[in-house]
């Protein structure tokens, strides 16, 4: 468990709304969550659970991701966990060995002009082993406070959603003149990476000025994704809403496929770059917890030979590969099984193959003879004569014939194979999966067919693991250094304040009567007043821009409270 240092009252109650095992913005779970487990850590261990998570730069490893955003570059000696909390450091480090490369034109630990080692800052970042679909996701945190973000995000088929992507303090000097707003915004933002997306796209970016410095404090973000909206909540309150609808209107909905999280702190050059001058101190991101939650039922494995999420193997979970100008896409538009399948499409002249892959140490096949079979679904005006099979290590090729199908229903086609040797499993060039589309087996000028679930008759995939960890704990009451009065937990207050965010008046609906109390966020006692009547409303008036801890004494000897945000 977390040490927890009980101070105040204020703190006391503070650890107390963070300790819940429902969201904090459905403390009674109305809406039916369901704790995805492999998705969510308390980090109360002595260090990460690498079965859910894996550091990017740890041992070179990068797994072809990205290195971070240059100058900067992650390395895996700026993770840690340490009581009860994962943290993310970035520093200035002139003796890191920075790749030899460019991102986005800059080179790492240089500039654009090349590797001058006059920037030299290292980050951290840390994914999920494991993906998942629509849910609720939370997390507690304090922002680094320096010229670095603080992000908490997904990745997923062609989509990226950043749920948070704070900016902690503006560079000493501020070289690119930014507001002091800079440092209160709570950042979401919905990237597309679709590549037949306009050359015109926008993306879905917005931000809130929450009128507290997002490296102040600790905060509660919280992000729900459902298959028709977008929510975003600041400490249990809703901020925002969209609907995939309101997306869709401007091609901006990328959201059906399963996503994979990203913890990371990055520089932005365009925020201005800091200098040696603003790490007096490793700049520290930390996190307390990150929660994940579904509805009905959770799911972190899926089939990927039926194109329904990434391959999990070896115990990680990697995605299907093809280049953007070969015309694969996986897509909800047709499929015999499940919600996905693979599209392949393509108008005029053909010329050379067209593949996708599947990752490397994903296959594991016996030796001997095996079969193969898929379904697939051929447009009326499409002729093609064979697609290929090929497993790479050890190398098979097997030629499926597809000619004279019937159309535009769903057909199942299979082919026989030998093979001399067991699938390799290294992760470098182990055995793994592709699927070719020769030019010369295009006997059409268009080609549109869809192909579903893929399987071999002899597989040693073992499928979906169970969770084999010890449940996280959770504290069902504060422990030690209780005040003489009780403190009502969330699911039994029937309190309601309003509006939240607020600009002057404040207004409280409780049965319950008893004393008012306004607190700071820092803990300082601002405004006290008696409640008599069922519904108070009081002014703010006096109190400046930021978050305020609302308490109710009740007549009864409880405690209940909120926090709300002051315009």
């Amino acid at each position: 468990m977390k040490r927890i240092i009980l101070t105040t009252t204020l703190s006391l109650i503070s650890i107390y709304i963070f300790g819940q095992v429902n969201p904090l913005s459905d403390p009674n779970n109305e809406g039916g969550w369901i704790l995805n487990k492999w998705a969510s850590d308390e980090f109360n261990g002595d260090d990460l659970n690498r079965g859910k998570w894996w550091i990017l730069g740890e041992n070179d490893e990068y797994r072809a991701k990205w290195k971070g955003r240059a100058p900067g570059q992650f390395a895996g000696h700026n993770v840690r966990v340490e009581n009860g909390e994962l943290i993310l450091t970035s520093n200035w480090e002139p003796d890191f060995d920075y790749a030899l490369e460019t991102n986005n034109g800059c080179y790492y630990g240089g500039t654009t002009s090349g590797p001058d080692g006059s920037k030299p800052i290292t980050q951290a970042s840390v994914m999920s082993e494991t993906f998942f679909r629509y849910g609720y996701m939370e997390i507690r945190c304090k922002a680094a406070d320096g010229s670095v973000t603080s992000a908490f995000w997904t990745t997923g088929y062609h989509g990226e959603i950043d749920m948070t992507e704070n900016y902690g303090r503006r560079p000493i000097g501020n070289p690119q003149n930014q507001p002091e707003t800079l440092e209160r915004k709570y950042r979401t933002n919905l990237i597309s990476w679709d590549p037949d997306k306009a050359d015109d796209h926008e993306n879905w970016k917005v931000e809130d000025d929450m009128g507290v410095r997002m490296a102040e404090d600790y905060y509660v973000f919280g992000f729900e994704w459902d298959k028709e909206y977008m929510k975003t909540y600041f400490n249990g309150q809703l901020l925002r809403s969209v609907t995939k609808e309101e997306l869709e209107k401007n091609d901006q909905w990328r959201y059906d496929y399963p996503h994979e999280l990203w913890l990371s702190s990055e520089v932005f050059w365009w925020y201005g770059l800091p200098s040696e001058a603003d790490f007096t101190q490793p700049l520290e991101y930390k996190v307390d917890y990150i929660r994940v939650w579904q509805k009905e039922e959770t799911q972190s494995f899926f089939n990927a030979k039926g194109f329904e999420g990434p391959f999990y193997f070896q115990g990680r979970s990697v995605q299907w590969w093809n280049s953007p100008n070969h015309p694969w896409r996986i897509r909800n538009e047709k499929a015999a099984e499940g919600e996905f399948s693979l599209r392949f499409q393509k108008e005029g002249d053909f010329s050379g193959n067209y593949s996708i892959f599947s990752p490397y140490g994903s296959m594991n096949l016996p030796s001997g003879e095996n079969e193969v079979s898929f379904q697939i679904w051929i447009d009326q005006e499409t002729e093609v004569d064979f697609i290929e099979v090929i497993l790479s290590n050890p190398r098979t090729t097997i030629k499926v014939d597809i000619k004279d199908l019937p159309k535009e229903e769903w057909v199942t086609v299979s082919q026989t194979f030998t093979r001399n040797g067991s699938s390799n499993q290294s992760l470098e060039d182990g055995d793994r999966l592709q699927l070719m589309l020769r030019s010369r087996d295009i006997q059409s000028t268009k080609a549109l067919f869809y192909i579903d679930d893929i399987q071999f008759k002899n597989d040693l995939d073992e499928g979906a693991p169970e969770y084999p960890y010890p449940d996280d704990e959770y504290p069902e009451e504060p422990d030690g250094g209780l005040p003489p009065t009780s403190i009502t937990p969330p699911s039994e207050s029937s309190m309601i304040i309003y509006p939240n965010p607020v600009s002057d008046q404040l207004t409280i609906k409780s049965l319950d009567n008893g004393w008012i109390e306004v607190y700071s966020s820092q803990g300082e006692l601002m405004i006290t007043l008696e409640k008599k009547e069922t519904q108070t409303t009081f002014s703010l008036d006096q109190l400046p821009s930021g978050m305020y801890i609302f308490m109710l004494k009740t007549t009864k000897g409880d405690i209940k409270r909120m926090k709300f945000i002051k315009k």
